[in-house]
């Protein structure tokens, strides 16, 4: 319940997710839907128990006369209304909490921008992770337009609800007693040295927190075009991203009047734990690692090589094992310690960087087509801007959310991708068309995508 205890008046964990449709959506299909799929989600009607026993711990309890139609609403954008419009909308309710006297999570099915439709949603981070999350969303959307009329298979076991205790369930969450050992004795080393870490640069991503938040999202990006930079570089479709990321920071800051000749910072990153075969649709598995950011660098080709070192080292470090000792380690900590450690952490980095992968393949909700998604995951510890990656059915898109005591207008900032990505682009289209081509390819790494 770590999540439940990140709350802050600032920073509301909850993950806001946006769909975009190529119609309205229908207010009565998402409830037929809905109704026929909440009880394969049981936590979707849980609400949040405060303990009743000393030293026990915050649980979850069926919520008593649950009402979908508490969940659900129903929006209309004033028309004209364009894709600003929608953002505006969005980012108010970033900044708004969620009742915690409910269900963590709400609907909004929008008309607009345009003759199109949206359906914008807010989960709280305590139901569960990036990765939980898309596995909620494939439980829910269809494959075909017509799939919400059906009623799923019931799976065997779906009703019965999670009586284990408190211990028995953090046992159930850690890895094999050998590799946790392992991984506790070096993660903790590591931990330590992480623990040393200077605070971040000052820059004007950082600073005093506000109530209003803002959002914004770049245009779909093939990840046909994507896959073929990292071909030609060497280097993965993450690296390329992030790149573009940096370059997008670097030249936002820039505009700002700081000068980033030569300047890092740190990113705050989420790395997902859950095996392959986990299809678990609820918790949190993830470590927190920090990302180093090439801001400073003007060439996007060497910055791109910089941030391909840089994710080397973190996978070939004993990193992850440490964010997963300190994610871990913030639960067991009474809350006003936690807000403390928090801050502390996450004063070493300047944002959030979120990659979460989606699914491959076109999705319907409701009957409408999903045309393309996106999300914003929770700042924490003091943090006011992060950054999302989210990949689905062959487009890649990037959302930034702010505080807009910090970043007033996050769509300078997804301009700036788009344009990064441009650069890298075209630096590579040159490599690919130049005759020394052949031989600087037989030289680089296999990417992994």
């Amino acid at each position: 319940m770590t999540w439940l205890h990140a709350e802050t008046p600032t920073n509301h964990f909850v993950v806001t997710s946006l769909a975009i449709l190529d119609a309205p959506p229908s207010i009565e299909r998402l409830k037929v839907m809905l109704g026929h799929r909440l009880a394969l989600q049981p936590r979707l009607t849980d609400v949040v128990a405060e303990p009743n026993l000393p030293l026990s711990s915050t649980r979850w309890v069926p919520a008593k006369d649950f009402d979908l139609d508490a969940h659900i609403h129903s929006v209309a954008l004033p028309r004209p209304a364009g894709k600003q419009q929608l953002a505006d909308f969005i980012g108010d309710l970033a900044g708004q909490p969620l009742d915690f006297d409910r269900p963590l999570w709400q609907l909004y099915a929008v008309e607009g921008p345009g003759d199109q439709g949206a359906l914008v949603g807010r989960f709280h981070h305590a139901l569960g992770d990036g990765q939980a999350m898309v596995r909620l969303l494939l439980a829910l959307a269809d494959e075909t337009p017509d799939g919400w009329k059906r009623r799923p298979r019931q799976p065997r076991g779906a009703h019965a609800r999670d009586g284990r205790s408190a211990i028995t369930k953090l046992l159930d969450s850690m890895p094999a007693p050998l590799e946790m050992a392992r991984t506790a004795v070096d993660g903790a080393l590591t931990l330590a040295r992480l623990t040393l870490l200077d605070p971040d640069r000052p820059t004007p991503l950082r600073g005093q927190l506000g109530m209003l938040k803002a959002v914004s999202w770049t245009e779909p990006i093939p990840l046909r075009s994507v896959k073929e930079v990292a071909e030609v570089s060497g280097t993965t479709v993450n690296d390329v991203v992030v790149s573009s990321v940096a370059g997008a920071l670097g030249a936002y800051l820039r505009h700002a009047g700081v000068d980033v000749r030569g300047l890092r910072i740190r990113a705050m990153v989420p790395v997902n734990l859950r095996p392959a075969d986990d299809s678990s649709m609820k918790g949190n598995r993830f470590s927190l690692v920090y990302l180093e950011m090439p801001v400073g660098v003007a060439d996007p080709w060497e910055r791109l090589m910089r941030v391909r070192i840089e994710m080397d080292r973190i996978k070939a470090s004993l990193e992850p094992g440490a964010g997963w000792l300190l994610v871990q380690g913030l639960g067991f900590l009474p809350v006003p310690l936690e807000h403390i450690a928090s801050s502390f952490y996450a004063a070493k980095a300047s944002l959030v960087l979120t990659n979460v992968i989606g699914p491959r393949q076109p999705l319907y909700m409701a009957g409408s087509r999903l045309r393309q998604m996106t999300f914003w995951e929770p700042e924490s510890g003091g943090l006011g801007v992060g950054v999302s990656i989210y990949s689905y059915a062959g487009e890649v898109t990037v959302g930034v959310i702010s505080d807009r005591n910090l970043v007033e207008k996050p769509q300078l900032l997804t301009a700036e991708v788009m344009r990064a990505f441009g650069d890298l682009e075209s630096v590579a289209r040159g490599l690919t068309l130049s005759p020394n081509a052949k031989r600087a390819r037989s030289h680089r790494r296999t990417p992994n995508s």
